[in-house]
């Protein structure tokens, strides 16, 4: 069993600061989607469902999945996977 991290912490570089309107309403609308806190239970199958055109849309306009992760609380391996998927 593994006990390894599955978090990398990045420092944002300039780009950060770059994000279009567009970009940041989509965030916002993957916020939106998320639960409130961390120890509400939620279905991560029907979160995925509902981010998933959302990540992909974010994907479109020029983000990578590490950027959307360091803008919203997703963690970076689900974005990841989403992203990859065919939209």
């Amino acid at each position: 069993m593994s006990t390894g991290y599955d978090w990398t912490i990045r420092i944002p570089g300039p780009e950060a600061d770059q994000l279009t309107s567009h970009q940041q309403t989509l965030l916002d609308l993957v916020e939106a989607e998320l639960p409130a806190s961390r120890g509400e239970p939620h279905d991560v199958s029907a979160l995925e469902a509902r981010v998933t055109p959302i990540v992909h849309e974010l994907v479109r306009s020029g983000l990578t999945a590490e950027q959307i992760a360091d803008h919203s609380r997703l963690r970076p391996a689900f974005v990841t996977r989403i992203a990859s998927a065919d939209a």
